[in-house]
């Protein structure tokens, strides 16, 4: 991950000075599409954390659980 001066730097050359990816990638040393990808991002905060998906610890046994049951 990139820092915000270098975020910043890639957005200001690209829409400001008007400079391709190509010419932001080789003057900064970066990766094309690393440039490409700053430049298309509108939000820069990171995703909300996805709530824990209720997980299912043994579905196979979930037909022979009455059974068990009684048994037990």
């Amino acid at each position: 991950m990139l820092t915000m001066d270098k975020i910043h730097d890639i957005r200001f050359r690209f829409f400001v000075k008007g400079e391709n990816i190509s010419q932001i990638a080789d003057a900064l040393h970066l990766d094309w599409k690393t440039v490409q990808k700053y430049v298309d991002m509108a939000d820069f905060n990171k995703p909300a954390p996805k709530p824990a998906s209720e997980q299912r610890f043994c579905p196979k046994l979930d037909p022979y659980k009455p059974t068990i049951d009684k048994w037990l």
